[in-house]
């Protein structure tokens, strides 16, 4: 199995859809070999991910989701995408921006998106480059640690614009952010509801202005439906809305 790995420290900014590192030498499919056969997008719904663990913050993985969104993770950093089936099981998919925290993990998040077609025999899915060579191969996961776990980790932003207010929160527990005042960060837990986040500011990292905080400074609390996230202060007043990217 190709292995896919990356190392950054890289901080990528707020609408930019850069991929991670680089790909390994890829192992070259026997002349032989047949085809992929051409599959449906049930089949690829699901979370998968490497047989190898890896000392990271979160096992890397893959989502797809029956909604053609898709996320994943090299072990320190989650990126969110959407997918879709062409013919002869093309993968199409947009990526999201992400943070670039320094990892030793796998570089799923890139080999997601740049998958020319995509194969699933059983439990082992497998991912071609464009010139027919594996990419990555992965095992569908049945461990419930394993995956998007129902938190709202990734970018959150108004509009996709470079100036947009914005929130990212991050696997390390961690989360930063621009809104009119300047910048926001400190630290996140999750809520009581599935798809929620209690947000703790550090009032060290957050910008103010007119003698007051920004309205991403004064969030405490972040619930998502339906893909979109409602920030509420401390006492309960709804301050804004973000969307996921």
């Amino acid at each position: 199995m190709s292995r896919i790995r990356r190392r950054s420290a890289v901080v990528l900014g707020i609408g930019l859809c850069v991929a991670l590192g680089g790909c390994a030498s890829s192992s070259p499919v026997d002349d032989d070999s047949p085809p992929p056969e051409p599959l449906q997008p049930g089949s690829l719904v699901g979370t998968w991910t490497v047989e190898e663990t890896f000392d990271t913050l979160e096992q890397p993985y893959v989502a797809f989701v029956q909604d053609n969104s898709w996320s994943a993770s090299d072990g320190c950093n989650r990126v969110q995408g959407t997918w879709d089936l062409g013919q002869d099981s093309d993968l199409v998919t947009t990526m999201g921006p992400q943070t670039l925290m320094g990892c030793d993990g796998a570089a799923l998040p890139s080999a997601v998106s740049l998958a020319a077609t995509v194969a699933v025999d059983g439990d082992t899915l497998t991912l071609y480059d464009f010139d027919g060579s594996v990419s990555t191969e992965l095992v569908r996961s049945t461990d419930s640690s394993v995956g998007p776990q129902g938190l709202p980790i990734g970018y959150w932003t108004e509009e996709r614009t470079p100036t947009s207010p914005f929130l990212s929160i991050q696997v390390d527990r961690s989360y930063s952010g621009s809104d009119d005042c300047g910048e926001v960060a400190g630290t996140w837990e999750p809520g009581e509801e599935s798809d929620s986040v209690t947000l703790t500011p550090d009032p060290a990292a957050t910008a103010t202005c007119d003698d007051a905080e920004g309205w991403l400074g004064q969030a405490t609390l972040g619930r998502v439906r339906a893909g979109v996230m409602t920030l509420q202060a401390e006492d309960g007043t709804v301050l804004g809305e973000l969307s996921a990217m």
